[in-house]
This record gives C-alpha cells, sequence and structure tokens, in this order.
C-alpha cells in the first residue's frame, strides 16, 4: 500500500514537471509574440517614390513610426512635405515604394508589382488646412458625418465622447461660424478621430492661426492624440509647431527626407549643414583638426563619449578626421553661457530681447559671431564686453568643404566691429 502510494505521489510529481514546462513554454512563447510586435513598425514606408511626367517630388522616402507615436514632416514650401503626405493617404500615386499600415500593404511599386488600396479603404482621417468644415451643420452633426454605419446610439455615444475629448460639448449645437479658429480646429479634429482611423494625418492644420494660438493648440493636439494612443503624421514649416506635438520630425529637403530623429537629436546632432541651419539658431566658427581634438577661437574642442569610466568620469576620444582638416563647428546659443567671472570675453555687436531672455551676437577677437541666450535681467549695451563659458563637449562639427554659403554666413569676419558707441 505504501509503495503504491509513494508510486503514485513520483507519477503527480512528474506530472506537474510537464505541465510546469509546458506553461513555461506557452508563456515564453507569448513573450517572444509580444517582443516581436513591440519591435515591428506600425507605419512602414520604404523608398517611396513620388512624380509629374519628368518631375520627381518625393525621393526615396523611408521611415518607420510605432503605435502612437505622431511624427512630421518639416521643410519649406515645395519641398515635397504634402505631397509624401497625399501618398501616404493613396491621394497621389506612387512610382515605386512600397507602405504598411498595422500589418496591412497600402502600397507596392515594384518593376514587377502594381498594388494600391484605395484611399477610402485605407482606414485613415485627415485634417486640412482649412479644416473643410460643413458650414450649415452643426459641430455634433460634423463630428457625427463619418459616422454613417454606425448605429444611432452608438454614434451619440462617439459625437459625445469627442466633444467631451475637445472640451466643446456646450457648443454641440452651433454652426462652424459661431467658432473661434482654434474651436474649429478642434472640431476638424474631433470629426477625423470620430470613425477611430488606423492612421491620421494632418496637413499643416495650424496655418491659419496667429503665432501664440498655434504653440498651445499644438499641445493640445498632442495631449488628445496621445491620450487616444492615435498614430500620427503632420506637415509644418513651422520648426516650433513641430518640436510641440512630433515625437519624430522628418526636416524635408528637395524631395529628400534628410534626417528622421526625436526633436532633440535634430537640434543637438543633425546629420548635414541643412539640417543644422534649418532647425533652430546658431553659427559656424572655423576650427582646424589638431592631434585629434578641434582648435578654435573659443578654445580646444574634445569630443565626449557617450560612456564614462568607472569613477563617473567622462572619457573622450579623437575626431576622425586627419590633422590640419579645415573644420565647422555648429555653436548653438545654450552652447555660450554668459559669466561675469570669466576671463574669456566677448562684444556685443546685436541682441533681441525676447522677454525671459536676451539673444545676444557676440564678435570674438578674431572677428567671428556667435549667439547666446541670457536671462533678460543681465543687460548689456551693444559695443560692451561681456564675460563667457563656452560648453563646447557635445557640439557638431562638419568639413569645411561641406558647408555652403548661409544665412548665418552673413555675419562673417567682413562685419568685423572694432569699436561699438
Amino acid at each position: 500500500m505504501q509503495k503504491n502510494l509513494i508510486k503514485a505521489s513520483a507519477d503527480l510529481t512528474e506530472q506537474s514537471k510537464h505541465t510546469l514546462a509546458r506553461h513555461k513554454a506557452q508563456h515564453d512563447t507569448h513573450q517572444q509574440a509580444l517582443s516581436a510586435t513591440e519591435e515591428k513598425p506600425y507605419l512602414k514606408v520604404k523608398d517611396l517614390v513620388v512624380g509629374y511626367d519628368d518631375i520627381t517630388v518625393v525621393d526615396g522616402l523611408s521611415l518607420t513610426l510605432k503605435q502612437g507615436e505622431i511624427g512630421c514632416f518639416l521643410g519649406y514650401s515645395g519641398c515635397g512635405k504634402t505631397t509624401a503626405l497625399r501618398a501616404i493617404a493613396g491621394l497621389e500615386p506612387t512610382r515605386q515604394g512600397m507602405i504598411s499600415l498595422n500589418g496591412q500593404r497600402l502600397t507596392e511599386q515594384t518593376s514587377r508589382t502594381s498594388f494600391a488600396v484605395a484611399p477610402a479603404k485605407r482606414g485613415m482621417g485627415m485634417v486640412f488646412q482649412d479644416y473643410a468644415l460643413f458650414g450649415h451643420l452643426t459641430v455634433a452633426k460634423n463630428i457625427a458625418f463619418g459616422l454613417n454605419n454606425w448605429s444611432k446610439s452608438d454614434k451619440q455615444a462617439r459625437v459625445a465622447e469627442m466633444l467631451r475629448l475637445v472640451e466643446l460639448s456646450e457648443h454641440a449645437n452651433k454652426r462652424p461660424a459661431e467658432l473661434s479658429g482654434g474651436q474649429q480646429q478642434r472640431v476638424a479634429l474631433a470629426r477625423a478621430l470620430a470613425p477611430k482611423p488606423k492612421l491620421l494625418l494632418l496637413d499643416e492644420p495650424f496655418s491659419n492661426l496667429d503665432v501664440v494660438l498655434r504653440e498651445s493648440l499644438a499641445m493640445s493636439v498632442r495631449d488628445i492624440l496621445k491620450r487616444t494612443n492615435t498614430t500620427a503624421i503632420l506637415v509644418t514649416h513651422d520648426q516650433n509647431e513641430a518640436f510641440a506635438i512630433a515625437d519624430k520630425v522628418g526636416v524635408m529637403h528637395e524631395g529628400k527626407l534628410v534626417q528622421w530623429a526625436t526633436p532633440s537629436d535634430l537640434y543637438h546632432e543633425p546629420v548635414s549643414p541643412f539640417v543644422a541651419e534649418f532647425v533652430g539658431e546658431g553659427a559656424m566658427i572655423d576650427g582646424i583638426i589638431q592631434e585629434g581634438h578641434v582648435e578654435t577661437a573659443l578654445g580646444d574642442i574634445y569630443r565626449r563619449m557617450e560612456v564614462c569610466d568607472e569613477l563617473g568620469r567622462p572619457q573622450y576620444c579623437e575626431y576622425d578626421y586627419p590633422n590640419g582638416t579645415p573644420i565647422k563647428v555648429l555653436v548653438r546659443p545654450d552652447d555660450i553661457i554668459h559669466d561675469d567671472d570669466s576671463s574669456q570675453t566677448a562684444l556685443v555687436v546685436g541682441r533681441v530681447f525676447r522677454g525671459a531672455n536676451y539673444l545676444y551676437r557676440l564678435q570674438l577677437a578674431d572677428g567671428q559671431t556667435v549667439l547666446s541666450l541670457v536671462p533678460s535681467h543681465h543687460n548689456h549695451e551693444v559695443g560692451s564686453h561681456i564675460g563667457i563659458l563656452p560648453i563646447l563637449e557635445h557640439v557638431v562639427v562638419f568639413d569645411e568643404k561641406d558647408i555652403n554659403a548661409t544665412t548665418w554666413s552673413e555675419y562673417d569676419r567682413a562685419d568685423m566691429v572694432t569699436e561699438v558707441q
């Protein structure tokens, strides 16, 4: 009897082991599936080419977005950003490339394949520059416009939810003409979000608003998109707008996506002189490579690595240029700190009051100029010298041969000020 009990107990133990192993295998498979889903881009655009006749408007566009991320095409008028947006929506035919959304192929144009899903079947919403609201309909009916296939009760509930989301519940029965520009923009956003689009596209949505309202509304729109976990792409020429709303910003130039990165990386780590100048303010000063570091009028610059030693001290490495290579160094206004106790000084040759701070244009001893943001309670007159403390460990350098004439070159040695009264 005792032997039978021992055998039964051993059988149960072995069975438990198999059960645990099976559950573990199922858990591991589930975790692998989750990881694969997380790593897989929600929106993928690869080698997209769009053009008319012999003109290429979008040339080799490639990007990815995760679900819930907000992207932005940023650039001058005519750079191809709106055409790229319309091609993703299916409103412009593509010559080459692939677009997929949430695992569904939307566009594929190759030498062997020609495939495109109709715009109405792509599950996308769009907010236009002029909002395109229906003037004869109330706010509530504008929002309900894309919900024709919903039941009456579901439609009413969704409209009420959207009104609360954009904080316009008390305006439900008003016509668009009775609303401010910012309120009309929020109605257009609510209408586009109501059908629960897979992707929301916004074409210069804030261009009709004044500058102050643009930035505050951009932050409000970002908050709404994040609360609804909506993946979106915005088109704008305004970098402040782009930075206020987007997780990833793509700078476009002559049909090409020059850089696709976070706003911080675009500002601090531009991949080209064009991006450096387009995004933010700054100056390009001369430098020369000597023994792996850069010698400049602001001092020697050493390349800081992203790692520290065991004591937490920063580590440095050499720049990848031969000795004697002429270099241009990108210096942002926040790289030049005002310090009255510094022995290094610069001449104030221009300033712009910005409320909380002054933007000073400072001339160095050799005639080159840099910019510096200084709190506005430090009021230094043009013609005075101020102490400066350059913070240059994270600056970006470019080979001089890659630099073309830029707007920053307006202030060069030719404008050197010897004395300002």
